[in-house]
């Protein structure tokens, strides 16, 4: 076989096929790839070209590819073995419904890595990879992923990979681009302990752990949802240049710490378990350009430093606050839009499901809502507890 192997060498680059680009349309042609140590240019074997029999998928002997290497669209695929590969310019293994294993041992270097769409991939081997843009790892059955190293990246975003639980990027200090992790395991661990700088949107959700304890500056949206941990705290966090939003996740406690300004909107809803917007939650958060907007069932919301709001500011639910509460705990922020529709539930009359908006005891809902709204002009409130569903994702 090496032999074979030396020979096709020779003759390869001989008639120069290892410095052009070939889409696979035969064993030969792959033979033809992996007799090159070097393959200068792009490699695609997709099965909607007329080679779409191969089971398994083996070119161990090439180490570099200066393009791209696409497998794609192969049915009857099964395994793919890339034993010497150390870099490519971008490695796409896409929708290969049947592939149960990709080894990549070696694999150090790659502009974009797109594992996306393969359902039955159980397996994917790869030990160092030090230095990638694009990392996605979408739709598959793996339930880890290899050693990540590369300090600075791209963008990231591991999404759907329902068996997936511990996702360790650790050694990552800044993204230019994006994150974006939601819909893996149910438990699943996420850690970006040494990240400080994102350069896009920020989304995570179905986390049952998540470690941004040094992330100090977002360039995009902020986004966590649907997350089963209780505790959130992003103590290093200083810029959010665009949204906050915080939905449907299972916190008992939020802190913020040093944010002082929001470059658009805050929006926090539906975390049914937590119930008081403390002194400790934005300590330092003194201007919002954008809207507010919080539903749920609070007892307590305060914004200690807050003094500017410029748009709509919506407090809706139910719980121990009153509109009256709001306005009083806001009173340092002028000239607010503010829509305020909250029921308050007292404790010991909750069982007879008395309950009065206002803070009156005896009022509906609805009235309250008309007298607090048009009066609220130039006053500030908070929304209570609702049915707002605001669900991040970012492609």
């Amino acid at each position: 076989m090496k032999c074979v192997i030396a020979v096709a060498a020779l003759v390869a680059v001989a008639a120069g096929a290892c410095n052009k680009d070939i889409t696979v349309s035969s064993a030969a042609d792959i033979s033809t790839v992996n007799a090159c140590t070097k393959f200068q240019g792009d490699v695609i074997i997709d099965g909607l070209e007329g080679f779409d029999s191969i089971g398994a998928l083996s070119m161990d002997s090439v180490q570099q590819i200066s393009g791209d290497l696409i497998i794609q669209n192969l049915y009857n695929l099964q395994t793919v073995s890339l034993g010497q590969l150390t870099s490519v310019g971008s490695l796409k293994i896409l929708n290969n419904t049947n592939v149960y294993k990709v080894a990549i041992p070696n694999l150090a270097s790659a502009a974009d890595f797109q594992v996306i769409t393969n359902p039955n991939l159980k397996e994917l081997t790869y030990s160092n990879l030090t230095s990638v843009s694009n990392f996605q790892v979408i739709d598959t059955y793996v339930a880890s992923l290899g050693a990540f190293t590369a300090s600075s990246v791209g963008n990231i975003e591991v999404l759907s990979n329902t068996q997936l639980s511990t996702l360790d990027f650790s050694a990552v200090k800044k993204t230019s681009g994006y994150i974006n992790i939601a819909n893996n395991g149910r438990n699943s661990n996420i850690t970006f302990s040494q990240l400080t700088q994102v350069g896009g949107n920020v989304s995570f959700g179905n986390a049952a752990t998540l470690d941004i304890s040094k992330l100090s500056s977002v360039s995009d949206d902020f986004s966590l949802y649907l997350n089963s941990f209780n505790n959130l705290s992003v103590p290093a966090l200083q810029t959010a240049k665009k949204s906050i939003t915080l939905s449907q996740n299972q916190f008992t406690a939020i802190s913020f710490p040093l944010v002082a300004s929001i470059g658009s909107s805050l929006d926090i809803t539906n975390n049914t378990n937590f119930r008081s917007i403390s002194p400790s939650t934005f300590p330092k958060l003194s201007s919002v350009p954008g809207s507010i907007v919080i539903a749920g069932s609070f007892d307590n919301i305060t914004f200690p430093s807050l003094k500017s709001v410029e748009g709509q500011v919506v407090l809706s639910g139910s719980g121990k606050m009153s509109c009256d509460d709001a306005s009083s705990d806001f009173a340092s922020v002028g000239s607010l839009n503010l829509k305020c529709e909250l029921t308050v539930v007292s404790g010991s009359d909750d069982s007879t499901g008395g309950s009065s908006s206002h803070g009156s005891g005896s009022g509906g809902s609805g009235s309250s809502s008309k007298k607090e709204s048009s009066a609220s002009r130039t006053t500030v409130a908070a929304v209570l507890g609702g049915v707002v569903v605001i669900a991040a994702a970012c492609l």
